[in-house]
């Protein structure tokens, strides 16, 4: 049997998480700007570093729109999405903080940023991992994001009997 999370932080849903968890990606995704000195170039090795470093975060920003846009309308494709783009940008990563540190001569204050950056990407991305498999058993359990709104007593057109 797998493991899953139940709650964001113990405490707060797996989808109100999600959101909590794509806003502070973007806030991470904006603050963090590293490979300031580099210029694209694809005249060398770096110029083409700097161009897929580029695209591999603009990629990520995009996956992490779509998980908060997820979080509203409980649609698994969408986390589908982040979990890939997130996976991807979490395994490369690494290398280039490392061509950031080694070329760049990025200072502390980026570094530690990018590294916080990465492990708080891990735990979210377990988060939306969860509530991808939630977003499933929804789906299967015949749940509609909208369900949750209607009260209990109230009179759905399906509830009438016409006695025709």
């Amino acid at each position: 049997m797998r493991f899953l999370l139940r709650k964001f932080c113990f405490v707060i849903s797996l989808r109100v998480g999600c959101m909590i968890s794509a806003f502070i990606l973007i806030f991470f995704q904006l603050l963090t700007v590293p490979l300031r000195k580099a210029s694209p170039c694809c005249d060398s090795f770096e110029g083409v570093l700097v161009v897929v470093y580029r695209v591999l975060e603009i990629v990520n920003f995009v996956g992490c729109l779509m998980l908060f846009v997820a979080s509203f309308v409980k649609a698994s494709a969408l986390v589908c999405f982040f979990l890939i783009t997130n996976l991807c940008h979490t395994i490369l990563y690494p290398a280039f903080l490392v061509a950031e540190v080694v070329i760049w001569k990025a200072d502390l204050i980026d570094l530690i940023l990018s590294v916080v950056g990465i492990v708080l990407g891990i735990y979210f991305w377990i988060v939306a991992f969860a509530f991808f498999f939630k977003c499933k058993e929804d789906v299967l359990t015949g749940e509609s994001p909208s369900s949750g709104l209607r009260k209990k007593g109230s009179m759905t057109v399906d509830s009438l009997d016409y006695g025709l």
